[in-house]
């Protein structure tokens, strides 16, 4: 079998991952379009490595590890339940003893810990003096920079697996105490109402089109391109000012620049290396509303679910203690956890995922300048079409290497890979049934891919007369209105107010489209995968986990969005 890109044993081989694993499911949230090779190493490999670090340290009871492939540029995830239920029992008591004894009690500090070392390692490759050093001095930071790569995600997985186990363990509880389902309306209500940093970012986005409006220069946004906004801005006093102090202080003084429209990608620029996007969203922000006085559009929607939520969440407990439950100390803990879930899931995102991967593009492209003037390469993002080991063999002898040819066929390899419509979200050796899915997610019991990359497989009702069947993301109702498909960061700036998005499933780096959205349909997800966090905050109407939104629907057609039921309509 042809090895893609040099990952060797993590290209996907049917003939030997299907033997023990019955089904393997596509990344959809993260892994479209397909990645660049240097991205998919990074998955197959310090992710991987921090699959088995975050799920062991925190020991998680029905699993050693969780297993990445990839397939074509994209990722695929499985795991298989521990076959030794005496292990399965023993681990079980150190999650329980981790959960009362380590992450209930200094969860904060641990969070505050880890994430002051990866600013840290970040701040040491971004403040480097790329231009004074030496190609040995280059080679060592290269290695130091993907020794940040592993770091980054042991401590996320170490983080975010017993966080999701616990949700997953509260859920139940719910379910079996008190007759609260995932998935139904009242369990996403219970789970729903919390600030995140990445909602904070959006917020201050939303002050810079306010002080467009302050500065009357906002017509400078309506009346050009996103390309064009900065060179019209620089040509006016009021212009020049909003963005050497306004945009200045969102972009480095706050440290919103280090941020991507593809969280999940090294070749896409960060905002304060091309604000285009960030110009992109004031442009809609500016579409949405010209009230100078308008307050972001999360501002009066969370004191609604914060007074829902803490009303449901007290029915709740009720009604567990009620049913006689014994240990409701175990409950609780589980429940504060899993309340906060989501609000770890997408305020993480900005010194794990979106800070990593801004400063790991910016170290490498900076060490690719170098080799640009070897001769090596011609261009520095040519560095993303190559794995770590290979890409130190040219940091340490840029003379001896001239892979131009290399990079032109990884190129269109890479290119054609973006294709996305015709690939299934799951792989299986044979025909399944949502049940015998569901029977598998369930004895697996993997917290990541239930609850983020897979889902509930949903009951088909043809009977309905529905297009699409999925879950409950968010109980917001029945909505109908035009569907503009979502892949590409091309199709995020492309989102007009009103639009109902469909998307294979949602990056958190498309947040600051949400205030634009009346609804979403995904391929993928379960329920807490971005796009369910991010609905259930802004309480839009989420059918997720439909398995082929973006094939069966059409841009631009009607559609009718009951998101209580799961449902999806065309409206002819």
């Amino acid at each position: 079998m042809p090895w893609m890109w040099n990952l060797f044993t993590r290209e996907f081989w049917p003939q030997r991952d299907l033997k023990k694993y019955p089904l393997w499911f596509v990344n959809l949230g993260h892994s479209y379009p397909a990645w660049t090779p240097l991205f998919n190493w990074m998955w197959c490999y310090p992710l991987a490595h921090g699959l088995v670090y975050g799920i062991n340290e925190s020991s998680i009871p029905t699993i050693r590890g969780s297993e990445t492939r990839n397939i074509d540029g994209c990722a695929l995830a499985s795991s298989l339940r521990i076959s030794d239920e005496a292990e399965i029992a023993e681990r079980g008591k150190g999650f329980k003893k981790f959960i009362m004894e380590t992450y209930a009690p200094q969860g904060d500090k641990l969070y505050k810990d880890m994430e002051s070392d990866l600013i840290k390692r970040c701040n040491r490759l971004r403040t480097f003096d790329y231009e004074n050093s030496n190609q040995y001095q280059k080679y060592q930071l290269f290695r130091e920079a993907v020794q940040l790569l592993y770091r980054e995600w042991e401590t996320h997985f170490y983080l975010m697996y017993p966080v999701y186990e616990a949700y997953w363990h509260c859920s139940e509880m719910a379910a079996q105490y008190a007759g609260i389902k995932e998935f139904t309306p009242d369990w996403h209500r219970i789970i729903r109402g919390y600030d995140n940093d990445l909602f904070i970012q959006d917020k201050a986005l939303w002050g810079l089109r306010t002080r467009a409006l302050q500065l009357k220069i906002a017509d400078v946004f309506t009346k050009n391109a996103a390309a064009d906004v900065v060179p019209a801005l620089k040509k006016t006093a009021a212009g020049k000012e909003w963005l050497e102090k306004d945009l200045n202080d969102f972009m480095l003084v706050k440290g919103y620049g280090w941020r991507s429209p593809r969280m999940m990608e090294f070749i896409v620029p960060s905002w304060w290396e091309d604000p285009t996007s960030a110009i992109g969203h004031i442009q809609q922000y500016l579409a949405l509303s010209k009230d100078i006085n308008a307050p972001f559009p999360l501002d009066r929607i969370r004191p609604r679910l914060v007074k829902e939520r803490e009303k449901m969440t007290r029915e709740l407990i009720d009604k567990v203690k009620s049913s006689g439950f014994k240990d409701m100390e175990w409950f609780l803990a589980t429940l504060n956890v899993a309340q906060k879930s989501s609000a770890f899931s997408e305020s993480h995102d900005l010194a794990w995922e979106q800070g990593c991967h801004t400063t790991f593009r910016y170290c490498v492209r900076k060490i690719g300048e170098s080799l640009v003037k070897f001769g090596t390469i011609e261009d520095p993002d040519d560095m993303f079409l190559f794995i770590p080991e290979e890409l130190e063999l040219f940091i340490i002898y840029p003379d001896s290497y001239e892979i131009k040819d290399i990079v032109a066929d990884r190129k269109k390899t890479w290119t054609a890979q973006k294709e996305y419509k015709s690939r299934s979200h799951i792989i299986t050796r044979g025909a399944l049934t949502p049940e015998e899915i569901n029977k598998h997610i369930i004895s697996a019991h993997d917290a990541i891919v239930a609850k983020v990359v897979a889902g509930e497989a949903p009951k088909q009702r043809p009977e309905t007369g529905a297009i699409l069947f999925g879950n409950c993301g968010s109980p917001a109702g029945t909505v109908e209105g035009r569907a503009h498909l979502v892949v590409t960061n091309e199709d995020v700036l492309a989102t007009q107010p009103g639009d109902i998005i469909i998307v294979p499933g949602m990056s958190s780096g498309w947040t600051p489209i949400l205030p634009l959205a009346k609804g979403m349909v995904t391929s993928s997800g379960g329920s807490l995968a971005h796009a369910c966090i991010h609905c259930r905050e802004y309480d839009i109407p989420l059918v997720s986990n439909t398995g082929n939104a973006t094939l069966v629907i059409q841009e631009g057609e009607k559609i009718r969005v009951d998101a209580d039921e799961g449902l999806v309509f065309r409206i002819k």
